[in-house]
């Protein structure tokens, strides 16, 4: 005969406190122990429903419940440690620096990371075991982003900091509305892109490649408030252009003053140039610093649209890049989900 059911008592008080544990669990298994305990004081479950409203053994539920009923929520949530020798790879000598370790992109593979706690700390172990290690301690397989060598990361952080401080250097008009954009411009071509694709296992994807060396420009801005877009395809990239585009954003709303963030390329113009178009007010990015403009991750979403196609004509192209393109000038929420949190936060404060 199996064993009955505890019975658990327990005061409205107590369980308004039990639920609050709950929600307050960050381990999955405890909120599972905490949640049976709570449905066990109800009354109106047996020890089967118990088992199976939790996917658990009844026997299991049993051992849960009798916890609770001689020890409280301390004996239900403790757990003995497991049988056998401990890993010397859960030393917290060892844990700390695995963990710096990750943090700075030190290893590339799991076999190098065996191979470093071999000869740092004389631990030898396969490699299949250490993926349970590495993802104890938060790691994750990543691609790193390129930086420039000669890019300033206390620029780049007095940029994120002092926005504010900033704009307001500009002096602008106190009776006109501003707008803030963030700018950027790309090269799209029919030099066929690959990526990564979906697949079934054990299949190789096979698609059409082509690589001829004609291209077009996109320039594309962003304002970080609103969420407008605005987009101009051309042939080539220079200093007029780059005004026309300027003059395109100026022109978008005639009675507000446009502040563009964008960087310092040759072809870019700078402040006080005679062929800057009248309401513009540039504010350059620090130099090798495409990290801090948010338009660069519009490309990368566009991208995931071009590649791994063939296009016959550039029109071909033209036309596949305005239907990427086409939520981002539609769909405002679209644009701001680009728009970094510290850029948004402080262009709403100076807006």
């Amino acid at each position: 005969m199996g064993r009955k059911r505890t019975k658990l008592a327990m005061s409205a008080t107590d369980a308004a406190q039990l639920k609050e544990q709950i929600r307050a669990a960050t381990d999955p298994r405890d909120k599972e122990r905490l949640q049976v305990v709570l449905w066990a004081t109800s009354g109106q479950h047996s020890l089967a429903a118990l088992a199976g409203l939790a996917g658990r053994a009844r026997s299991t539920i049993q051992v849960w419940l009798d916890d609770f009923a001689d020890g409280g929520v301390t004996q239900l949530l403790e757990r003995t440690a497991p049988p056998g020798k401990p890993s010397p790879v859960a030393e917290a000598k060892v844990q700390t620096q695995l963990q710096a370790g990750l943090k700075a992109g030190q290893w590339r593979t799991a076999g190098q990371v065996a191979a470093w706690l071999k000869e740092t700390h004389g631990i030898q172990r396969a490699t299949k075991s250490l993926y349970y290690w590495l993802g104890k301690v938060g790691g994750a397989l990543r691609v790193p982003r390129p930086c420039h060598v000669k890019q300033n990361p206390a620029a780049v952080a007095a940029f994120r900091a002092d926005l504010e401080q900033n704009l307001e250097k500009l002096n602008l008009p106190k009776d006109r509305a501003v707008k803030l954009w963030v700018a950027d411009e790309a090269r799209f071509g029919l030099h066929t892109q690959s990526r990564r694709c979906w697949a079934l296992r054990g299949q190789r994807v096979v698609f059409a490649q082509e690589q001829r060396y004609e291209w077009e420009y996109v320039y594309g801005a962003v304002e970080v408030v609103e969420g407008l877009a605005e987009f101009q395809f051309l042939p080539s990239v220079s200093l007029e252009l780059s005004c026309g585009f300027l003059q395109q954003l100026a022109n978008s709303d005639a009675n507000a003053e446009h502040v563009v963030i964008w960087d310092q390329a040759g072809f870019h113009p700078r402040t006080g140039d005679v062929a800057l178009p009248a309401r513009i007010h540039l504010l350059p990015l620090p130099p090798y610093s495409p990290e801090l403009n948010p338009v660069e991750g519009l490309w990368d979403q566009t991208q995931d649209v071009t590649c791994n196609r063939h296009f016959a004509s550039l029109d071909e192209l033209e036309e596949a890049l305005t239907q990427a393109l086409r939520p981002f000038w539609e769909t405002p929420a679209r644009a701001l989900s680009l728009v970094h949190h510290w850029l948004h936060s402080q262009a709403n404060v100076t807006a």
